[in-house]
């Protein structure tokens, strides 16, 4: 009769060791790599939130200034021509189409900014938010230019009254000219829920990235 020691008995009772060890191992190497990747997941996620929180405070902070700054270029209060110039009555209205042209590195970082939201956001109401803006300038640009050949062309036909026709054409030039013309001013009302529409988007992102 073979006598079985007693390390081979240990042996026989315990063989399952080695492989629940080699299977735990497993699970643990399991798990590592699935806390790995939602630790990454997590990280990138933060990072997006920062990104878009920066953004957000970048395009508020344009979008206001741009609502302010044409705002004041709008402003019923004109100036005459510096000491010595001679001015054919265009002068005020040639000052604030050079003003709106000092505008072209605001509204350059605003496109910038509208196609990075594009990126981060995807949101159509928003990008079309900017786009109001660019709108904007355009109007008041072609309108001034027409204002001021309006008055070019009153100057060559002095003391002859204006048609109905050239009547209307100057208040609606001086509707968009100048700000609060008129109770519903058809910037403003451009102007105004576009940058609210922009805030509501962006202002979300900042308080949430604010209070992490």
């Amino acid at each position: 009769m073979e006598t079985i020691t007693a390390c081979q008995n240990v042996c026989v009772d315990f063989w399952w060791v080695g492989p629940v060890t080699e299977w735990l191992r497993n699970i643990a190497l399991i798990a590592g790599v699935v806390i790995g990747w939602r630790q990454l997941e997590a990280w990138r996620r933060e990072k997006v939130a920062v990104k878009r929180a920066e953004l957000g405070e970048e395009l508020v902070a344009v979008a206001s200034e741009l609502t302010d700054k044409i705002a004041s270029i709008r402003s019923p209060i004109g100036y005459g021509p510096p000491d010595g110039e001679e001015d054919d009555g265009t002068f005020d209205f040639r000052r604030r189409l050079r003003e709106i042209g000092a505008l072209d590195t605001d509204f350059e970082k605003l496109r910038h900014l509208q196609v990075r939201s594009k990126a981060f956001f995807g949101d159509a109401n928003l990008s079309d938010a900017i786009d109001s803006f660019f709108e904007v300038r355009a109007r008041l640009v072609v309108t001034l230019g027409g204002r001021i050949r309006m008055i070019r062309g009153q100057a060559t036909e002095y003391g002859r009254a204006l048609t109905d026709r050239q009547s209307d054409r100057m208040e609606q030039y001086e509707n968009i000219i100048w700000k609060g013309q008129v109770d519903e001013d058809p910037i403003d009302c451009v102007m105004n829920p576009a940058l609210s529409q922009i805030e509501n988007t962006m202002i979300p992102h900042i308080r949430l990235e604010a209070t992490r």
